[in-house]
């Protein structure tokens, strides 16, 4: 899918594009997105913890279990929004579920900072160095990986695909106006 708009830093996008669309109905939020949300909670935490269980990290040393667990989980997201927002028809649940319950549970920024101070405080500074730099450098490179992925799938999917969703959506707020 391709754009003929050229984004940069400056048009100030938002980073969730439904944030504001959020930010009017939380108050009204219905009952059963946030039980999906709960859900996907419930299913994503147990996950990440039983991996933790089955492969635990040494002390000391580089925490791998959290950097795959993160990094897989940001490669997921990514695809998974694609096909949320363009491949798969229109669902109230499968986003608050997946990207917000299961893989927000899944993924932890609290335990790559814990396990980064807990190296900083052993004076093991090479894999706390590691740990910060390759999380940051290996997560935006999965999510780019499953943005790329994804959408050489939905282009495969649509003969003639119209221009996706996400580039619609900071074309109107580059403009001012709505999707």
């Amino acid at each position: 899918m391709t754009s003929d708009v050229d984004l940069t830093p400056a048009d100030n996008l938002p980073i969730d594009p439904d944030a504001a669309k959020l930010e009017r109905r939380w108050a009204g939020a219905p009952a059963s997105e946030l039980g999906a949300i709960a859900a996907g909670g419930a299913l994503g935490g147990p996950t990440r913890y039983g991996l933790g269980l089955a492969f635990p990290t040494a002390p000391h040393t580089f925490p791998l279990t959290t950097f795959v667990i993160n990094v897989s989980g940001s490669f997921v997201l990514a695809l998974l929004l694609v096909f949320i927002l363009d491949i798969w028809p229109p669902s109230t649940y499968v986003r608050p579920f997946f990207c917000v319950g299961f893989l927000g549970a899944y993924t932890t920024f609290s335990t790559w900072m814990v396990d980064t101070d807990r190296l900083i405080a052993a004076g093991t500074w090479g894999p706390a160095a590691g740990n910060l730099a390759g999380s940051l450098i290996a997560g935006v490179a999965a999510t780019s990986l499953g943005l790329l992925l994804g959408r050489g799938i939905a282009e495969r999917r649509h003969k003639d695909p119209p221009e996706d969703r996400l580039s619609a959506l900071a074309t109107s707020q580059k403009i001012g106006g709505r999707p």
